[in-house]
Formats: C-alpha cells, sequence, structure tokens
C-alpha cells in the first residue's frame, strides 16, 4: 500500500484538524476598511472555493460562533456575479495563486473599486495583491493538494472576517476546541471497512438537504482521490424524480445513505424508505452516521472520513491518491 501512496496521502490526512490552529501572516491588514457590507461575495474554484460554502452552511445551520449577518454568495466562475455591488465585500481564494477565474474576478473588483480581501500560497495572485496594497493571508504551505488544505483556508478566512469585525474574536476559539477534540486516526478503520463495499462501484450520496454541502464534499473526494466518478443528491427533492431512474439498475452503483441525528423525522423515514426500494431493485446500500456536535465539527468529520474512504477506495484500486493528472494536463492545454 505504501508503494501505491507515493506523496503519503496518509499522513496530510492525519495532520489535516491541526491546519485549523495555524500561525497565519496577515499582509497588508492596515489597509483593510472596516464599514459596513450587504453581502459577502466568495470567488473561487475547486479546492480553494469549498470554504465559501462553508459559510453558507454555517448560515443555513445557524451556527451562530461561524455564521454572519449578511447574504453570501459563492463564486464559481470568470469576474463577479450579476448582484455585486459597491457595498460587497470580495474574497478571493486561489490555493496556488494561479487560478484564472479568481485572478479575473480580483481584475475586475479592482476594476470596479471594491473592498478585496484573499487568500492563497504565493503566486500571480499573491504578487498582485501586494502591488495593488490588498489584505491577504497567506497559507503556511504550497506542497498541499489543494483540496487538502481545507483547515488553512477555513482559518485564513475566520482570521480575515474577524479583522473587519464581521466574526467576533470568539470565533477563533471554535477552531482551537475543534482541533483539540477530533481525531483523524480514530474514523480511519471505519472508514476503510466501509471502503471495501465500494470496489469498482460508482458511489453515489444522499443527505438531507440541510447537509447537501458535506454530500458535494465527498463527491469531490471520490473524484480526486479514488478518481472515480460519484454523484450525490438530497432528501425531500431526490424522492420526487432522481429515485425513479434507479427502476431499472442500469450500472453498478454503490448508495452511500449520511444521516444525521439531526435530521427531520419525516427525512428519516424517507431515507428509510428509500433505502428499502433501493435494495428491492439490488443496489448496495450504507447508511453512515454523521459525527460531530455542530455545523463546524460536522463539516470536519465528514472531511476527514470522506478523506479515509476514498483514500482506502484509491488504495484498492491501485491508484495513488494525490495526483490530479487529469486536471493538470487540462491546464496546460488552456494555456
Amino acid at each position: 500500500m505504501e508503494a501505491i501512496d507515493k506523496s503519503n496521502f496518509r499522513d496530510i490526512i492525519l495532520n489535516s484538524v491541526n491546519q485549523l490552529t495555524a500561525d497565519l501572516e496577515f499582509f497588508n491588514q492596515l489597509q483593510l476598511a472596516r464599514r459596513p457590507f450587504n453581502k459577502v461575495i466568495f470567488c473561487g474554484m475547486g479546492g480553494s472555493a469549498f470554504i465559501g460554502d462553508l459559510l453558507v452552511y454555517f448560515k443555513k445551520q445557524n451556527y451562530i460562533p461561524l455564521s454572519l449577518n449578511l447574504p453570501i454568495v459563492a463564486h464559481r466562475s470568470y469576474d463577479l456575479p450579476p448582484e455585486t455591488d459597491d457595498d460587497s465585500l470580495i474574497i478571493c481564494s486561489s490555493y496556488s495563486g494561479n487560478t484564472e477565474e479568481a485572478i479575473s474576478s480580483f481584475q475586475k473588483a479592482k476594476q470596479m473599486g471594491l473592498e478585496i480581501t484573499g487568500i492563497t500560497c504565493g503566486g500571480q495572485l499573491a504578487d498582485l495583491f501586494q502591488k495593488n496594497k490588498t489584505p491577504w493571508v497567506k497559507i503556511p504551505r504550497n506542497d498541499l493538494p489543494p483540496r487538502c488544505s481545507l483547515g488553512y483556508q477555513l482559518a485564513a478566512l475566520i482570521k480575515i472576517l474577524m479583522a473587519y469585525g464581521l466574526l467576533p474574536a470568539s470565533a477563533q476559539n471554535e477552531l482551537v476546541s475543534l482541533a483539540e477534540n477530533l481525531k483523524p486516526e480514530n474514523l480511519e478503520s471505519e472508514a476503510k471497512n466501509l471502503s471495501a463495499t465500494l470496489l469498482n462501484k460508482i458511489p453515489v450520496i444522499y443527505v438531507s438537504d440541510n447537509n447537501q454541502t458535506l454530500a458535494r464534499l465527498w463527491k469531490i473526494k471520490f473524484n480526486e482521490n479514488a478518481k472515480v466518478p460519484s454523484f450525490y443528491n438530497s432528501f425531500p427533492e431526490l424522492n420526487h424524480n432522481e429515485m425513479v431512474g434507479w427502476t431499472k439498475m442500469a450500472g453498478l452503483f454503490s448508495f452511500l445513505f449520511l444521516s444525521d441525528v439531526n435530521d427531520l423525522p419525516p427525512i428519516k423515514k424517507r431515507m428509510d424508505l428509500t433505502a428499502e426500494l433501493l435494495k428491492r431493485n439490488g443496489a448496495a446500500v450504507s447508511f453512515v452516521k454523521l459525527g460531530g456536535a455542530g455545523a463546524l465539527a460536522k463539516i470536519f468529520w465528514a472531511s476527514v472520513f470522506g478523506d479515509w474512504l476514498s483514500y482506502y477506495l484509491a488504495l484498492n484500486l491501485g491508484i495513488d491518491p494525490t495526483p490530479v493528472q487529469m486536471v493538470e494536463e487540462f491546464k496546460k492545454m488552456l494555456k
């Protein structure tokens, strides 16, 4: 197994939660404008975009310690979304600093004279931040796959939002507490055992609508770590359309139901009944109980468990989980 995992992805998983307590450098902090904003627009792609989803998730879960009292837009494209106005706070994030969509968003925001801040390891975006005296936080490591820097990115984001007065100073305590209590090694065995049932199958993740962000996270991990297709959907919507597509199980699919103790009773009933119907049609169905108390803990529990799950699936398939060769080839083609 070690011969397959050439970049020691296992060590990255074991240390992932410790990123939350990293001492991060904040450049040009004195240049930021503390004034009223009417929305936060988070601009990023791929692994650098997910913390924008976290802001939305915290708000949806009413997780007060990290929930903003402003509308949040997660923007995954060039330029800026149509709802951008003079009172928008723009956050540009790119792990490498060379993501062209994030650079495009920065340039558009600069052209409009908006308040901009950002997160990156370096690259072109860091150069633009420094040249324009833009407040930004530096991710301390540039040798990680971007998808594996969630802790660093969230710590950077919290630092920025605190500096703008959008979150209280106590927000950072939430990160410290989670880092002390969530131990990735405690989730490894269960995820490893479950991964064996996914061999040569296409994972389909089903969750409640409230936890759709977590299902998206697992999909990405299956795609990038195990290099397999994966899909997700949420209850109750999937009961009104998608489930009919499984009438004739045309393919080898394995269904993962990510259940939450806080799911509403009608959602729990829908999950049980849907699982029963899928099994009647010959599908493999597994239930995974979401760990963690509170939205932040749930996110990182799901992230770590999803990493282990996709990591061991990759090893079982004889695949190195770290490289994303097709993405790199595509970037070269874009040039």
